[in-house]
């Protein structure tokens, strides 16, 4: 169990950074308190059609299941276009990393702040999704969970 003033650090810097994406103070707090409190957010993964993405996706969709894949999240300093962009990286059964995409610049935004400090968040793959019809790509979801 985290110390009470940890848990209080982590929610107040996610409520103020809710607070400047434009909810009300009280709303973020009660956004961050649910998050704090064990609820999960499922969030796609920005990205996934640059280079071999929607191969890799298409492979994990037709050969293995949410259970084999591995999924973890780096945080990426170095990336030009969004300076708290998280990416996400994932394996399969423990083999080679691959870097499937990036978390959403709205909830990055607050998950890289948290990243930044040093606290862990449960990452789960949940499914691959999309491809209904020839000419739509694929596209992923993953459940983040402060552990």
């Amino acid at each position: 169990m985290r110390n009470i003033h940890t848990i209080r650090r982590i929610v107040a810097t996610m409520a103020n950074r809710l607070k400047k994406m434009g909810l009300t103070l009280s709303a973020a707090f009660k956004k961050a308190w649910a998050l704090i409190k064990g609820k999960a957010i499922e969030s796609k993964i920005a990205g996934v059609t640059k280079g071999n993405r929607q191969k890799a996706l298409h492979r994990l969709l037709t050969h293995y299941t949410p259970n084999q894949v591995n999924v973890w999240l780096e945080r990426d300093k170095a990336n030009l276009h969004d300076n708290n962009a998280v990416a996400v990286m994932i394996s399969v059964n423990r083999s080679v990393a691959y870097k499937m995409g990036y978390i959403p610049s709205n909830l990055a935004y607050v998950i890289s702040a948290i990243v930044d400090k040093g606290i862990r968040l449960k990452t789960t793959f949940k499914e691959v999704r999309g491809h209904y019809t020839k000419y739509m790509n694929y596209g992923a979801v993953i459940t983040l969970q402060l552990s």
